[in-house]
């Protein structure tokens, strides 16, 4: 074998043994980093519920349904916008979406009733877990209320999934107390005649939120213009407060517009509500 031929045959074996290493292992590839598995609404906890089969009859809000016999039904440990709040249309047409006109399965927790009569439940469709897919989807926030906390650690990684996520309510994550101002009673047709009683014509909204919120500086306007400014007021946290149209004083409980003549619409109207830098909080419509 002269030079030139030993030459080449060093050249394949080493080219042999470099690809045998590649195929047996030996050579390093760098490792994968370890995705986390995705959070399923319908894992292994919800293949053995327990529950009544019921019929849904209609949607009423993100949170809560109607079933056959005009029982409805609260949605356990989720809580969604509240009516004129940011994506309280798209939360309630969500669920529709997935419920309404269905047959579903009702699984109890511990308390069975609310204080308002609905039944506290659990909703399951074909092994999906309705409550978790709000949640997951950024129409719900999680709301556990105990003694009823089953499935709260499932509904809690959903929250920290769309929270990271930034899905619907936590798009907003960045405008405080967006999701805490609500109206809990609309009196905008007063009784009788509605200039002889302006105080009977009033607005009562609700702080939902767990800490107090300033309102100072917040703007009420209607649909031809009409505005109220808060004065200094602290709505506080879990409480109701009610704007009055006419006349009186304002205390932690009551506001009086001091109008003198009635603001609301009895056929219609749109009730606007921002905050000190211009953002809409409520957009209620009746």
């Amino acid at each position: 074998m002269n030079r030139k031929h030993a030459v080449l045959l060093l050249i394949v074996i080493a080219f042999i043994l470099t690809y045998s290493f590649a195929f047996t292992g030996y050579v390093t590839v760098p490792e994968r980093e370890t995705i986390p598995p995705t959070l399923s609404c319908t894992a292994p906890e919800y293949r053995n519920i327990s529950g009544e089969t019921v019929h849904v009859t209609r949607v009423i809000d993100g949170d809560t349904i109607v079933i056959e016999g005009n029982e409805r039904v609260r949605l356990l440990g989720i809580d969604t916008p509240e009516q004129g709040q940011v994506l309280f249309a798209e939360s309630a047409a969500f669920l529709r979406n997935m419920v309404d006109n269905k047959s579903v399965i009702l699984e109890r927790d511990v308390t069975n009733r609310d204080k308002y009569n609905r039944l506290l439940r659990h909703v399951f469709l074909n092994g999906t877990h309705i409550n978790c897919v709000l949640i997951k989807s950024g129409f719900a926030k999680t709301l556990v209320i105990l003694p009823d906390e089953k499935y709260s650690e499932h509904l809690r990684e959903a929250e920290h999934m769309a929270q990271q996520q930034q899905l619907g309510i936590w798009q907003y994550e960045t405008i405080p107390d967006v999701f805490c101002v609500g109206i809990s009673q609309f009196r905008y047709n007063a009784w009788g005649n509605d200039n002889e009683n302006l105080n009977g014509e009033f607005v009562t909204f609700r702080n939902f939120c767990t800490y107090p919120v300033d309102m100072t500086n917040w703007v009420i306007h209607d649909e031809r213009g009409t505005t109220f400014t808060f004065p200094c007021f602290i709505a506080q946290n879990k409480t109701r407060f009610t704007l009055y149209t006419g006349a009186g004083s304002n205390n932690e409980t009551a506001l009086y517009w001091n109008n003198g003549w009635p603001v609301w619409n009895n056929d219609g109207d749109t009730l606007k509500l921002l905050n000190p830098s211009g953002t809409p909080m409520l957009d209620y419509s009746y």
